[in-house]
C-alpha cells in the first residue's frame, strides 16, 4: 500500500498527463506533419518542458510516420506514451471511501468543449481586430506593447498606465497600474464582448455579476470546521501564457491571441520602483512585475483571473467533495467547510490544496491560513459565520467611532486615507453593513445624516 503523499502525487500526475494528451493531440494535428512544426506548436502546451515534448513527438512520429492518425487514437496513444507504468492500489480514507473517485480527471475538467457555444466574435487575423477596435495595425500593437517598451520609457505620454502605490490593510503597499484613456477603452471594449462571455467556475464568486461577498461566505455559515487560506502575490502570478492559451481552445489563432493577450498586460517600469525601499517581498514582486503580467487597476484583469483559475477551482471543488466539504474562492482567498469527516482530514487536507495550488502556479501564503472551529470566531472576508452572517464587532464599532467623529470634528479630520469621494465611501460602508445587520446600519445612518459636509 503506497502512502497517501505519493498516491496524491500520482494521481496529479496521471490527470495532468490525460489533460496535455487532449491539448496536445489538438495541436500536434493542428499543422504540418513534422518534428520542428510540431515542437514550435506545443511547446507552450507542457510549460516548457522541451525534453518531454521531444520524447513525445519522436514516440508520436515512429508511430505515424506517414499521414495523421485520428484524432482518437493520438489521445489514446499519448496516454500511453506518458502515463507512468506503474500501478497504483485504491487508497481508501478512514471512512473508507475511495480517494482517487475525486481525484479523476474528469472533475478536474479538462477544458476541451467549455468553449464550444460561447457567443464571442471570432476575428481571424489580426488585422479583423485591429478593424473591430478601430484601428490601424501599427496603432493595435503600439498599444499591446509585445516589444515591453512600457518598462523603459519615461514618465509622459508614451506609457500606457499610470502608477500608484497604496498601503495593504495589515501591512506593506500594493501597486496599482491604471490604464489610460485610450488603453481602457479598448480593454474595456474587449471585456464587454469577448472575456465576460466565457466561462467561469461556478464556485469563483469574486468580480462577477450575481456574486458577492455574501454568496461567497454563505455556503459556510453554521459548519463545523472553516478553513481559510490565501493565494501569495495574486494577481502577478497569473502567466500570460495561460490566457494565450485559452483563446486557442476558444477558436482563436496564436497571433489573435497573442495580441488580445498583449492588449491586456503590462510590464512594470524600473523607475516605478526607485523611491521603494528594498526589501525581500519587494524584490520579489519586482521580478514577477517586471515580466508580462495582468495588471491590478485595468478592467480586464479581474475577469481574466477569473478565466485562468478555472481548472484551480475545478480541481479544489473535486478535492472539497473527497472531504464532504463545501469550497469558494473569491478572489486570492479560499474558503472550505464541512463537518466531522472534515475536521478529520484537515491536516492533509490543507497540504494537498497547497500541492494543488503550486501546481497552478500559484503558491499559498501560510501565514494566513486559519482552521477555524465553532469555539472560536469564524471570520471570513470581515464576516462571521459561526451562526449566521453578520459584521465583525470590531469593524462596527470601528465604522461607528469614525461617524461620530465625524459629526464632532468634522469629515476631513477621518479621512486619513486621503479619498477623494469620502462622502460615498462612507455610505457605501454603511449600505454594506445593511447587507448582514439592518439594525446595527440604521444606527449608522442616524449618525451619517448629522454630518456637515461642506
Amino acid at each position: 500500500m503506497v502512502c497517501r503523499t505519493e498516491f496524491f502525487e500520482a494521481r496529479l500526475l496521471m490527470s495532468w498527463i490525460q489533460q496535455q494528451s487532449l491539448r496536445l493531440s489538438a495541436a500536434l494535428l493542428g499543422g504540418p506533419w513534422n518534428s520542428t512544426s510540431m515542437i514550435e506548436r506545443t511547446l507552450p502546451y507542457v510549460e516548457g518542458n522541451r525534453k518531454l515534448l521531444l520524447r513525445v513527438i519522436d514516440e508520436t512520429l515512429q508511430k505515424f510516420p506517414e499521414h495523421r492518425p485520428r484524432r482518437r487514437l493520438l489521445v489514446e496513444f499519448l496516454n500511453q506514451a506518458l502515463c507512468p507504468e506503474e500501478d497504483f492500489e485504491v487508497l481508501e480514507d478512514d471512512d473508507g471511501l475511495q480517494i482517487n473517485e475525486y481525484l479523476q480527471p474528469t472533475v478536474f475538467d479538462c477544458q476541451l468543449g467549455r468553449f464550444a457555444e460561447v457567443a464571442v466574435p471570432l476575428w481571424q487575423t489580426v488585422r479583423d481586430l485591429a478593424e473591430w477596435l478601430d484601428l490601424d495595425d501599427a496603432r493595435l500593437k503600439w498599444f499591446a506593447d509585445q516589444k515591453g517598451l512600457e518598462r523603459i520609457v519615461r514618465d509622459g505620454p508614451l506609457r500606457h498606465y499610470r502608477y500608484r502605490w497604496i498601503r495593504k490593510r495589515r501591512s506593506g503597499f500594493r501597486l496599482i497600474e491604471s490604464p489610460k484613456r485610450n488603453l481602457m477603452q479598448i480593454q474595456r471594449r474587449l471585456l464587454v464582448d469577448c472575456l465576460q462571455r466565457l466561462p467561469i467556475h461556478q464556485n469563483a464568486h469574486g468580480f462577477r455579476r450575481g456574486r458577492s461577498v455574501a454568496s461567497y461566505t454563505s455556503p459556510h455559515t453554521n459548519q463545523k470546521l472553516v478553513l481559510r487560506m490565501d493565494l501569495q502575490n495574486f494577481f502577478p502570478s497569473l502567466v500570460p501564457w495561460r490566457l494565450i492559451h485559452l483563446l486557442m481552445l476558444v477558436g482563436y489563432c496564436e497571433d489573435v491571441a497573442r495580441m488580445i493577450t498583449g492588449l491586456c498586460t503590462n510590464v512594470t517600469p524600473s523607475a516605478v520602483w526607485d523611491s521603494r525601499t528594498a526589501t525581500d517581498g519587494d524584490q520579489q514582486i519586482r521580478r514577477m512585475l517586471q515580466q508580462p503580467h495582468f495588471p491590478q487597476g485595468a478592467p480586464t484583469s479581474p475577469a481574466i483571473a477569473n478565466l485562468i483559475t478555472f481548472r484551480l477551482d475545478s480541481r479544489l471543488s473535486g478535492l472539497a467533495r473527497w472531504a464532504d466539504a463545501s469550497y469558494t474562492r473569491y478572489a486570492d482567498d479560499l474558503l472550505f467547510s464541512g463537518d466531522e469527516k472534515f475536521r478529520r482530514s484537515i491536516d492533509r487536507f490543507r497540504i494537498y490544496v497547497a500541492a494543488i495550488a503550486i501546481e497552478e502556479g500559484f503558491e499559498v501564503n501560510h501565514h494566513k491560513t486559519r482552521i477555524m472551529s465553532q469555539s472560536v470566531r469564524q471570520r471570513a472576508t470581515g464576516l462571521v459565520l459561526n451562526q449566521h452572517q453578520n459584521i465583525c464587532r470590531k469593524d462596527y464599532d470601528q465604522l461607528k467611532a469614525i461617524l461620530h467623529n465625524a459629526v464632532r470634528h468634522g469629515p476631513d479630520s477621518q479621512n486619513r486615507t486621503k479619498h477623494p469621494d469620502f462622502r460615498s465611501h462612507l455610505l457605501g460602508r454603511i449600505n454594506y453593513v445593511a447587507q448582514f445587520n439592518p439594525q446595527r446600519a440604521a444606527k449608522l445612518r442616524a449618525d451619517f445624516s448629522v454630518i456637515q459636509w461642506e
